[in-house]
């Protein structure tokens, strides 16, 4: 009998993406059952619910760990799922909903999908940070799992340093993108360069950061694009186009194919998906040194990575893409067949599920 996964699916930021595509490589698997359990956390309780971001004052308005929450009421929904299915295996994306689950005799094995420790974080992102108790309660979370999948070597290199998780429990699985969503070539080759920003939050993406370069030093040699949803006041100039929102199967198929550079100036980011779509698309990248960036993005080869606040380095690597056609064509071809190896989304969510299934086989309970 083929073993059964109970996938917990958290309809959240880009576990959605993640979620579709795991269904979508699920579904063509005949070796083992999935049962995929898409759930939205109760808002009132998850407002109670500690983030990432929280400042001193908000941990007043938001004291619980969202991990020890789900040991509660809100991973109720969750329990009845196993109990329900009585899985060989429950996998998690993300991983804090894995609270839910009780522990000794009888409990499924489980499996995490994550793309940042509370660790990592804390020492290499401008946040206030977890205390030491909350990042101990991830830390056994982690150390109970049969297998850890981080988004990252920058968090693989947490699990194993900071965590004790053995580095045979853990697998980087990146972020990765559907062969029906790769997106059309770019040409690379516009005069002026056009480049492309995508970000929801115009200043701690850096947005104006950009702006403030392409109409400052850059200006009159580009053209910048700037894709966002962010209700600010957006940067504004001759040599600056600001479309909003627009829909993602637009931004795939017309917005990347036009453009030559992507740069993200962000100052605080993990493994963004939209990095993974612009190099998919043979644009060469110019982003932070921070987060998972580092698998991302080749530094020197597919693009460049200046220091999160290297305002210099930014525009060096910026220059030298505007002004050397061949090379933003070379690094372009180059960020599209590392994406061609490493991101592709059909082949990396089967070797995921090999991975599951030979756990579930091994460790479950049936």
């Amino acid at each position: 009998m083929s073993p059964h996964i109970l996938f917990v699916a958290n309809e959240v930021l880009g576990w959605r993406t993640y979620a579709d595509q795991f269904e979508a490589a699920a579904l063509d698997r005949t070796d083992v059952k999935v049962t995929v359990y898409r759930r939205r956390p109760s808002k009132m309780l998850m407002r109670l619910a500690r983030r990432h971001a929280d400042t001193a004052v908000s941990r007043w308005f938001r004291p619980f760990d969202p991990i020890t929450l789900h040991g509660g009421r809100l991973g109720k929904d969750i329990r009845q799922q196993v109990m329900q299915h009585r899985p060989d295996l429950v996998h998690f994306a993300a991983h804090w909903p894995a609270g839910a689950l009780p522990r000794g005799e009888g409990a499924p094995p489980f499996t995490l999908a994550l793309d940042a420790t509370r660790a990592s974080i804390s020492r290499d992102l401008p946040l206030a940070g977890w205390r030491a108790g909350e990042i101990e309660t991830e830390a056994n979370v982690c150390r109970r799992a049969s297998r850890v999948f981080p988004m990252s070597g920058w968090v693989a290199r947490s699990l194993e340093a900071d965590y004790g998780v053995s580095s045979d429990h853990i697998m980087v699985a990146p972020p990765s993108l559907g062969r029906s969503r790769w997106p059309k070539p770019a040409a690379c080759d516009g005069t002026p360069a056009q480049i492309l920003f995508v970000g929801n939050d115009l200043a701690r993406k850096g947005a104006r950061r950009l702006a403030a370069w392409v109409e400052g030093p850059l200006a009159g040699r580009c053209h910048l694009t700037i894709v966002s949803g962010d209700t600010a006041t957006p940067p504004d100039g001759p040599n600056i186009t600001f479309l909003g929102r627009v829909d993602h199967q637009k931004i795939i198929e017309e917005i990347l194919p036009k453009m030559d550079v992507f740069c993200l100036p962000t100052r605080l980011d993990m493994s963004p998906f939209v990095v993974v779509e612009a190099a998919a698309a043979g644009l060469p990248v110019v982003a932070s040194r921070i987060g998972g960036m580092e698998d991302l993005v080749l530094d020197g080869q597919t693009g460049f990575l200046p220091d999160a606040g290297d305002d210099q380095g930014f525009l060096e690597a910026l220059t030298t893409l505007i002004g050397d056609g061949a090379r933003r064509r070379q690094m372009g071809r180059a960020a599209a067949e590392h994406a061609e190896r490493h991101f592709d989304g059909t082949r990396n969510f089967h070797a995921l599920l090999d991975q599951l299934a030979e756990i579930a086989t091994t460790e479950g309970r049936a």
